[in-house]
């Protein structure tokens, strides 16, 4: 072969390869195309069906005459519910009192105000659905440290979480996420004492989270909220929170929509055995979804007959509801959306 053949083969060879070359990169471009980057508002219109769910409920405690009457299996209180009554992303209430290690024999006198709990108390909420509970109330260190702390180890490995204590000294945050959408809830017992709370809203606001606030305050027994509970729900929602439920007063109170933020005062009770009146065997449990733009709440009135919550129905729900929206300013028969800015 002569020396200019050599050449040309050498020549043909390269242009072969680089053909196949470009053919491979166009054909792999196209199979497997380089990432898009969203700008926010598509980002937001992609996300615009994702949501958030919760369930909240008011004071619950599982001693004294509940106990004594349930005994050994407390879900017998809840025959009126069915298991998927508490439903959504998260499902919380006010756990009033600390579970004990060992079974007991029930005080059930009214004046009995040191509160424990038996051990199947976990099992009971699990079996309800709840899968957080609020501790910040002036009762969970009614047994002592080493009882609390042996409540919340109960209650983490029946797969609840724990926000919040008496003294607002540890956990007052918990932050729940979906997709890109997150709620943080953050539980106060105001009996203790006010810790501020500023840097924490503003923490979780950065985050990008919904905030809740989860307050036990208030005034025992009546239907009012007291002036303390309108500044501190005033100052929060200044400072950021989206969103205030109450407990504490064993009756519902009123609400209120400031800055286009709702606050429901005191949900009252959800299992207690208050039955010395009409208002402490009343509760509400608002159950509330969220996506990006949009914040829906549904209230849903309870009664209790025997120690037992079930759903209002009937006048006795719409005198619950009508009184409530009217305190929200808000039409009876119109749902509770807001804006989530």
């Amino acid at each position: 072969m002569t020396k200019s053949a050599k050449y040309l083969l050498i020549f043909l060879s390269i242009c072969v390869l680089a053909s196949f070359s470009y053919i491979f990169k166009i054909t792999n471009k196209k199979t497997n195309p380089e990432p898009k980057v969203l700008s926010t508002y598509e980002n937001r219109q992609n996300n615009k069906n994702e949501e958030i769910t919760f369930t909240f409920a008011g004071d619950a405690m599982f001693g004294r005459a509940v106990y004594n009457q349930f005994g050994k299996d407390l879900t017998k209180a809840f025959r009126d519910f069915d298991q998927n009554f508490f439903s959504g992303d998260i499902k919380i209430l006010n756990l009033e009192g600390p579970i004990t290690q060992q079974e007991f024999v029930p005080d059930t006198t009214p004046e009995n105000l040191v509160m424990k709990f038996p051990p199947q108390t976990a099992s009971a909420l699990k079996w309800l659905g709840i899968n957080t509970v609020s501790l910040a109330n002036n009762h969970t260190f009614d047994q002592g440290t080493s009882v609390f702390n042996f409540t919340k180890e109960l209650l983490n490995t029946n797969q609840i979480t724990t926000i919040g204590n008496a003294k607002n000294s540890t956990n007052l945050v918990q932050t729940f996420e979906k997709g890109s959408l997150k709620i943080s809830i953050i539980g106060v017992n105001v009996l203790a004492n006010t810790p501020d709370l500023e840097d924490e809203i503003s923490k979780q606001k950065q985050n990008g989270a919904f905030v809740i606030i989860f307050p036990h305050w208030g005034n025992e027994y009546q239907a009012t909220h007291n002036s303390n509970q309108e500044k501190l729900a005033h100052r929060w929602i200044d400072q950021g929170a989206d969103l205030i439920i109450g407990s504490h007063p064993h009756v519902i109170q009123d609400g209120e929509i400031y800055k286009e933020k709702p606050i429901f005062y005191s949900l009252g009770n959800f299992l207690f055995d208050q039955t010395f009146s009409k208002e402490t065997q009343r509760g509400l449990v608002i159950k509330g979804k969220i996506n990006q733009n949009k914040l829906t709440l549904e209230i849903i009135p309870l009664g209790s007959l025997h120690l037992r919550p079930y759903i209002s129905e009937g006048s006795e729900k719409e005198q619950i509801i009508s009184q409530l929206k009217k305190s929200l300013g808000i039409e009876t028969n119109s749902p509770i959306e807001l804006d989530v800015k």
